[in-house]
C-alpha cells in the first residue's frame, strides 16, 4: 500500500468532495501482446468522501444520497488500487449521524449501516 496515498486519505473529512485516481482492468480487445501492454487503465472517480473502510480498506465514495431512507449509493475502490487523491471542495455536504450505505454488484446487493 502506498503510504502517500494513505496520507491524502486521511486529510479528507467524511462530507468532502474528492477525485479518486485509481487502476481498473482494462476491458478493451485485441491482439495479447497489446492487452499485456497494458492491463490495467487509469480511471478517476468523484464523489462524497465517506471514509476508508474494512479489511482489505477500501475507499468510500458516496454518489448519490436518499433522505428518506438514510442511504448512500456508493463506489467502494480498494485501497491498493488507489494512485492519488485530490480534494476538490470541503464540506460539501453534511454527512448524517446514521446512514447505510449499498454497494451493488452483478451478484449481490450488500448494505452496511454506520452511525
Amino acid at each position: 500500500m502506498d503510504r502517500r496515498v494513505l496520507k491524502q486519505l486521511k486529510e479528507f473529512e467524511k462530507g468532502d468532495y474528492i477525485r479518486v485516481s485509481w487502476f481498473d482492468a482494462n476491458d478493451q480487445r485485441g491482439r495479447l501482446e497489446e492487452l499485456q501492454e497494458n492491463p490495467e487503465v487509469l480511471v478517476e472517480d468523484w464523489g462524497i468522501f465517506l471514509g476508508v473502510e474494512g479489511s482489505p480498506q477500501y475507499v468510500l465514495l458516496g454518489k448519490a444520497y436518499v433522505p428518506e431512507d438514510h442511504r448512500w449509493d456508493a463506489t467502494c475502490i480498494h485501497l491498493e488500487l488507489v494512485q492519488g487523491a485530490v480534494l476538490v471542495s470541503k464540506h460539501v455536504t453534511k454527512i448524517p449521524r446514521r446512514y447505510r450505505v449499498e454497494f451493488q454488484s452483478s451478484e449481490r446487493r450488500r448494505v452496511r449501516v454506520f452511525g
